[in-house]
């Protein structure tokens, strides 16, 4: 197995080495300190966790194929295109588990893109690797509902899991016909958000729009960015809120403001949210102790 993450990628190692078919983990150099000691608490011992470098990746590959004998070689979460002449080595081929549904969400951060565009479902597309990044034909798709309010830490749990249920069905999944994508109206490849795409615009984007950024970025970009009184402010947590009110409010305008209740912003469309939680350089702090240390009805988020 290839992989980049300990989130999303532990479960399927865990499953895997209970059932007595993994034969080695390799990860990027760069991710030697942070996956480490998770991958050893699996269980998978040391001599079995191979650390790739990019230059001469085809070459590091050909030999843990040859010195492993692997059968399959699968990538969950994986950051580099594997070399062409890798593709056809391993008997039942090169098989990425893609966690976003394809064709699509292709791209580096699909479980972002569709929290941030809010879509209704989400999943894993197993595929066959090809020279071209998310494009090979598919094995199996496993979709899930997003459940509304749920933050990218917690899809990513339930991705996880599921991950680990699918792969105790890859003999059936690699006896299966693998099927063409269609062409999708959308072309694009969903790079990482850009800093800009991170930011909240309160001119233009809809309290829903608001939450399901925030939700997005949570944990993994540290919240969705703003700023107040010119500090940066990331927003980890929002909810929506009644006001009963005729007045009309700018969008971003603390429209309320107490130690009860903490913060409530106006939106545009007449819609409202209430502050949470947030993260600034001091610390991650509520609504509440926003108020307290000094916001007030009026200030404005920009």
């Amino acid at each position: 197995m290839l992989c980049n993450s300990e989130t999303l990628a532990l479960p399927t190692i865990y499953q895997l080495l209970q059932s007595n078919q993994l034969v080695g983990v390799a990860i990027p150099q760069k991710q030697v300190v942070r996956l480490s000691e998770a991958l050893l608490k699996t269980g998978l011992i040391s001599a079995n966790i191979h650390v790739l470098q990019k230059e001469n990746l085809s070459v590091q590959l050909n030999h843990l194929l040859a010195s492993t004998a692997a059968d399959c070689l699968i990538a969950l979460t994986f950051p580099w295109k594997i070399p062409t002449d890798i593709l056809a080595k391993p008997i039942f081929g090169c098989i990425n588990f893609h966690f976003g549904l394809l064709p699509k969400y292709k791209g580096a951060d699909p479980i972002f893109w569709q929290l941030k565009n809010r879509e209704v479902l989400g999943g894993i597309t197993i595929h066959k690797m090809t020279d071209k990044i998310d494009e090979g034909n598919i094995l199996h798709v496993a979709d899930v509902q997003i459940i509304p309010g749920e933050t990218y830490g917690i899809h990513c749990s339930r991705l996880a899991m599921l991950a680990a249920e699918l792969v105790k069905q890859l003999k059936e999944i690699f006896q299966k016909e693998a099927i063409p994508q269609e062409p999708h109206h959308s072309s694009e490849y969903f790079l990482a958000p850009s800093i800009l795409q991170l930011n909240i615009n309160w001119q233009t984007q809809t309290a829903d729009e608001i939450e399901c950024l925030v939700n997005a970025t949570n944990p993994k970009y540290d919240g969705a960015i703003t700023s107040i009184k010119q500090q940066e402010i990331r927003i980890i947590e929002v909810a929506p809120a009644d006001v009963n009110t005729t007045d009309i409010f700018a969008a971003g305008n603390i429209v309320y403001a107490d130690a009860t209740y903490g913060l409530i912003v106006a939106c545009i469309n007449k819609q409202f949210l209430k502050i949470n939680i947030v993260h600034t350089n001091e610390g991650y702090f509520s609504g509440i102790k926003l108020f307290n240390m000094g916001l007030k009805v009026g200030d404005c988020f920009m």
